[in-house]
């Protein structure tokens, strides 16, 4: 008689298979190893997989249980399973900055160039993570640098964006392009000039990239101070816009204090005025932005240009109930 009545021979067989999967995956997770080999000897499935899809071996790359692995892929295991999305256990070893793992892996066949349903590669993830060890790893086992993922994105990309200056280094000196267009059409420097990622801007730019005023602004709109004065060092001027705007109006529009003092060092024209007549002025003062106020007054902004609604930056202040606002102007036309 069955211990369990009314279950089925087949229904009980696929819980207690069900129990064991469970206790494999546990066992990995946690790093026991003793347990792992316990398993595999009773016959546990080491190719199943745990409720979110990864198998013992993907669980065991992630955590860095390279001897686990290891006894996994002597057991059988399928080094180029993959998840639903595609994730492989090398892209979770790549991805966790486990170096040994990785190289167990590829060791063991593993495809270092496999992709991802959205086109990432263990390369990509990690890049992306800043992770140099791996990164090194990989690109000596073949890696494709110029793999791009499903909207053109490469692994120099991804290293820019985290800006890690050593996962720069090694993905140009193992083959990355600094002129390869992302979907959009953006490069890698325009990735760190976004990131503010400013030794990965001077890496690029010993490698041929050229600054353009896109980047300028993507670096002044993310209050990137260290990556505008990179750019401005590489000849870009303080004033060199795009879209009707200007570094400085994209910096005040942004409260970036630093950023806006470094571009007025460099000569950027304190009452320029955007597509509305607005200087940064009128903009910080609407704002509320009271530091950057003190640094336009202090630099001699001019108080009384008017946008296109006949307002001036002190008349803002002043129907802003911006009071502390208020009084640096009050204070500034005193001193004219």
């Amino acid at each position: 008689m069955y211990p369990f009545p009314g279950l089925a021979p087949v229904v009980l067989a696929a819980l207690v298979a069900g129990a064991a999967q469970q206790q494999l995956a546990d066992a990995v997770l946690y790093g026991r190893t003793e347990s792992v080999r316990t398993l595999i000897a009773e016959g546990a499935d080491f190719n199943g997989r745990d409720d979110t899809g990864m198998t013992p071996l993907m669980v065991a790359a992630s955590q860095g249980q390279t001897e686990i692995a290891r006894m996994l892929i002597a057991a059988g295991a399928r080094v180029d399973a993959k998840e639903e999305d595609g994730t492989t256990a090398l892209m979770r070893a790549a991805s966790a900055n486990r170096g040994d793992a990785v190289r167990l892996l590829i060791a063991s066949g593993a495809d270092v160039n496999a992709r991802t349903a959205g086109g990432m590669t263990a390369l990509m993830a990690a890049a992306y993570g800043g992770y140099v060890d791996p990164v090194r790893t990989l690109l000596a086992s073949k890696a494709d640098p110029g793999a791009k993922d499903n909207q053109g994105r490469t692994a120099l990309m991804a290293a820019v964006t985290n800006g890690d200056i050593a996962v720069v280094q090694a993905v140009l000196g193992g083959g990355g392009d600094v002129t390869a267009p992302d979907a959009g059409g953006g490069v890698a420097l325009t990735y760190a000039a976004a990131a503010g990622s400013a030794e990965a801007i001077d890496a690029l730019q010993k490698r041929g990239a050229k600054a353009t005023a896109n980047d300028l602004m993507l670096a002044a709109t993310g209050c990137h101070t260290a990556a505008v004065r990179v750019l401005l060092a590489a000849g870009l001027t303080a004033d060199l816009g795009a879209g009707g705007r200007t570094p400085l109006l994209a910096a005040t529009g942004e409260n970036c204090v630093d950023t806006v003092t470094l571009l007025l060092d460099r000569g950027a024209d304190i009452n320029v005025k955007d597509g509305d007549g607005r200087t940064a002025l009128i903009i910080a003062a609407s704002g509320g932005m009271t530091d950057v106020v003190r640094v336009l007054l202090q630099r001699g902004a001019d108080m009384d240009i008017e946008d296109h609604l006949g307002r001036t930056a002190g008349m803002y202040a002043a129907t802003a109930n911006r009071e502390e606002i208020a009084a640096l102007f009050k204070e500034a036309r005193a001193k004219k």
